[in-house]
């Protein structure tokens, strides 16, 4: 009897086992690791025949797959490295398992994470920034941190210096302000007062310009409606006395004999030339008047002297200094407009100065005048005065 009472026991004690085992079922999809737990504990158990898949309740009632485990040929990794490049080098989409993380992953430990975090490393060439401070000087520590790594100039810190030169230069900007202002003002009166020297080589007077020749000046001024009224023709003067001997030599009696005979040898070598040219033009009562260097320099014009008639209105009467007015006015803004300011106000001089070419203007006169050219005439009449000199008045 006693037997029997054991054999119902011992079944209900297992049945009572069996029931609280089927109460503690988890959903292995929600709790993966512990799948992992009771798949080690099956291995221990079934060392050679771990299961790829399995069946399991849930407490609803439903059945899922549970996760598979794996063989211990796949805990390999040796060929980690080439299994990586095949997958580089493979074109098909990577399949990567959503798998839910448990509690203790989701909510990890706040002390343990603050350890971590404090512990870790830090990377190679990361920059520290501090919040503190502003964005140059942040700036200027990345610099300073790049260059000690790599032992160069680094090109933060000259954006740095750049940046501190701007903002240096924006905040005295409204300080120095006053003062531009009044360098621009010095600036504009320097400009004003500036020794600026026109060069009067090119200037002309309706066309006549300096070291034209004589055949060139008829031309212009006839062209601009001017028309020759005087044409005076010279010889040197050393070379009109040569020439007197040479004819009293040769038996010529009389000044205008004596002149004659001149002339011609004058003209047989070349050396008369034409020394003054005017012309006039009646409608608008203007005439200008023009002289010439010797044969020895081209016969090039080196004075060229214009004169109106037109401002020179006499009357005291209200039309004559009108009309007088009217002509000043329009002489002198016409001259402006040609030749510009003058270099000299009080003279009213254009030119570059000393010996050079100039041009001098009055009211109703223009004198555009070339010395340098008349000196070089000279200069040459001279050398070939004395080369013409007899040398034999003296033998001592």
């Amino acid at each position: 009897m006693k037997g029997y009472i054991w054999v119902i026991i011992s079944c209900l004690a297992a049945f009572c086992a069996a029931s609280s085992w089927a109460d503690e079922e988890y959903d292995p999809a929600v709790y993966p690791e512990l799948s992992e737990k009771q798949a080690m504990e099956n291995s221990a158990l079934q060392p050679n025949a771990m299961t790829k898949t399995s069946l399991s309740p849930t407490p609803n009632g439903s059945v899922i797959d549970a996760p598979k485990f794996v063989d211990d040929e796949e805990f390999n990794f040796d060929n980690i490295g080439n299994a990586f490049e095949e997958d580089m080098q493979s074109n098909e989409p990577v399949e990567i398992p959503m798998l839910q993380k448990s509690p203790v992953q989701l909510n990890p430990n706040p002390e343990e994470k603050n350890a971590a975090e404090e512990n870790k490393p830090e990377a190679e060439g990361e920059i520290k920034v501090d919040k503190d401070q502003s964005l140059t000087a942040n700036l200027k520590d990345t610099g300073s941190q790049t260059q000690s790594a790599k032992g160069g100039e680094s090109w933060i810190n000259k954006l740095a210096e750049k940046a501190e030169d701007k903002v240096a230069s924006s905040s005295t900007s409204g300080a120095s302000s006053a003062s531009a202002e009044t360098n621009l003002e010095t600036m504009m009166e320097k400009s004003k007062k500036r020794s600026r020297r026109s060069n009067a080589s090119v200037f002309d007077i309706s066309g006549a310009m300096l070291r034209m020749s004589f055949k060139q000046i008829d031309d212009t001024l006839t062209k601009r409606g001017f028309r020759r009224t005087v044409q005076k023709m010279d010889i040197p003067n050393f070379i009109r006395w040569r020439n007197e001997e040479k004819c009293r030599a040769s038996g010529v009696v009389g000044y205008e004999r004596l002149e004659n005979c001149v002339i011609k040898v004058a003209q047989r070598d070349k050396h008369q030339y034409v020394e003054t040219a005017s012309y006039a033009k009646y409608d608008t009562k203007e005439t200008i008047e023009v002289k010439f260097t010797s044969n020895f320099t081209g016969n090039k014009a080196y004075k060229i002297f214009y004169k109106s008639e037109a401002a020179n209105i006499t009357g005291n009467s209200q039309k004559a200094i009108y009309l007088r007015n009217i002509k000043i006015y329009d002489f002198w803004k016409k001259i402006n407009q040609k030749y510009g300011s003058p270099d000299n106000r009080d003279d009213v001089i254009w030119g570059l100065g000393g010996n050079k070419p100039y041009l001098q203007a009055a009211t109703g006169r223009l004198v555009l005048e070339d010395p340098m050219l008349r000196e070089l005439d000279y200069t040459r009449m001279s050398r070939e005065d004395q080369r013409y000199m007899n040398t034999d008045l003296y033998s001592f």
